[in-house]
């Protein structure tokens, strides 16, 4: 399934600023200010295989550093122009995660001229998120 860059996964006693940090530089190898959009939470059912119900909070941020995936925790990555993943997130193309459906549809809804205006910012043409 195709996700948002990262999870922050806080550690007992860490706080969300440290996390979200320490997650973005072991998962992307990537280091740069991120700023907190909104929370939400879902909850989703993959047939037997299991359930998640989270609470979950969106941050942006964005670089033109290379990427270094950590292997462990990505299968396969992809830079995407905004409006290209609203494009194929719309026609119901491929494969997403729910929380990731939920996710993107607000900050498109709510947020869409800060994810343009960070695009423009880097000059990167989508490689922002």
């Amino acid at each position: 399934y195709w996700s948002n860059s990262c999870c922050s996964h806080p550690r007992s006693g860490e706080t969300m600023e440290a996390a979200i940090h320490r997650r973005l530089h072991e998962e992307l190898g990537l280091r740069c200010p991120l700023q907190f959009l909104f929370k939400f939470q879902y909850q989703a059912q993959f047939d037997a295989t299991g359930a998640e119900n989270e609470l979950c909070s969106v941050f942006i941020g964005g670089s033109t550093d290379p990427v270094s995936i950590d292997a462990e925790e990505i299968h396969a990555w992809r830079w995407v122009r905004p409006d290209a993943l609203q494009v194929e997130m719309a026609a119901g193309g491929g494969n997403f995660t729910p929380w990731f459906k939920i996710e993107w549809a607000r900050v498109w809804r709510d947020h869409r001229a800060q994810v343009l205006g960070l695009q423009t910012e880097l000059g990167t043409g989508g490689r922002s998120r």
